[in-house]
């Protein structure tokens, strides 16, 4: 989950990613490829807008994946012979891919037991694009983390105004007008 809402990446983009695109002495994330379940099984394709990008991690995210890779370690000592090695982040104890659906459906699970409601692995990717938005991160940079092609879908989708804008909204009017007065 931390590495989900830390990246902002897609389901399938999340699944798909392996060590190989971590750099650990800039904290960078290539994202180039995402998972997908057909009905003839699991497939790796390009991201949804065909290109590749590559985003910051936060230290937060940069934790959650030295702690992952610990744990990796720990699987492929205890699985030996039978760990199957992709160089996956995100992968079963044995080293194969997750089901998407089931993955999705855990997520889904926990959120309801942390008491979200209405939660999934898409929220995160929202919560994320949310605030940074409502923080000032300009609306290019949150776009390219979030893999659209356009700006102008990012702020369609994602840019609507959280409680605490509109009250900030309101103190910069004030200032405004204070410095007017003065």
């Amino acid at each position: 989950l931390e590495c989900a809402l830390a990246t902002a990446a897609r389901r399938g983009e999340i699944l798909a990613l392996q060590w190989a695109d971590v750099d650990w002495s800039t904290s960078m994330l290539t994202i180039s490829k995402s998972l997908e379940q057909t009905r003839a099984g699991l497939r790796l394709k390009r991201p949804k807008n065909d290109k590749k990008r590559c985003e910051r991690m936060p230290k937060s995210g940069m934790v959650a994946l030295q702690f992952l890779r610990e744990e990796q370690r720990e699987h492929r000592r205890l699985f030996a012979g039978d760990y199957q090695d992709k160089d996956l982040i995100f992968c079963q104890p044995d080293g194969r891919y997750y089901e998407p659906d089931l993955v999705s459906q855990v997520i889904v699970r926990r959120m309801r037991k942390a008491g979200i409601k209405s939660g999934s692995l898409h929220t995160l990717r929202h919560t994320h694009a949310s605030n940074l938005l409502s923080r000032g991160v300009p609306l290019p940079a949150v776009s390219a983390r979030l893999g659209h092609s356009n700006p102008n879908v990012t702020a369609r989708i994602y840019s609507h105004a959280l409680p605490a804008d509109d009250q900030r909204a309101a103190d910069v009017w004030d200032s405004l007008i204070d410095e007017k007065v003065q």
